[in-house]
């Protein structure tokens, strides 16, 4: 079975979560683990909460991890276990990155669902200006 894992520094994870509830509905949120991670929280606070976590798992289960920022606590922690599980971790989450991971296509393969996170994140982003032309506003 595949799974969501959001995890943040702060409560980004959560309000991710929320905003994700607000469009696709609570029940499909449900499943979803969250880690938020609090200014106070040592490396080994930390590593303690992944651990509950990926612990709650069947073997053979496969996570989707996706962090807030490349390099930081939680993710540096999650790298720790990507032999250990079957971890797909991507980082530099968004909201459209999330709400595409609800709802891919259950039959998708998780590692190719990830690569494709990984690229819905890229491909969000966008300085607006550049793109918009006077009149063209449909076209967005």
């Amino acid at each position: 079975m595949r799974h969501l894992l959001l995890a943040s520094h702060g409560p980004l994870a959560g309000a991710i979560l929320e905003s994700a509830s607000f469009i696709c509905g609570s029940a499909l949120i449900s499943p979803v683990k969250t880690i938020m991670v609090a200014r106070e929280d040592s490396g080994e606070r930390i590593r303690t909460q992944v651990e509950q976590i990926l612990s709650g798992f069947e073997a053979g289960d496969e996570i989707i991890a996706l962090t807030d920022v490349f390099g930081g606590n939680v993710n540096n922690i999650l790298t720790e276990y990507l032999s250990a599980k079957k971890l797909y971790l991507v980082a530099g989450m968004n909201l459209g990155m999330v709400l595409e991971a609800l709802l891919a296509p259950k039959d998708m393969q998780t590692e190719e669902l990830a690569a494709y996170l990984e690229n819905v994140g890229k491909e969000g982003v966008r300085y607006v200006n550049r793109i918009a032309q006077p009149g063209e506003e449909d076209e967005l």
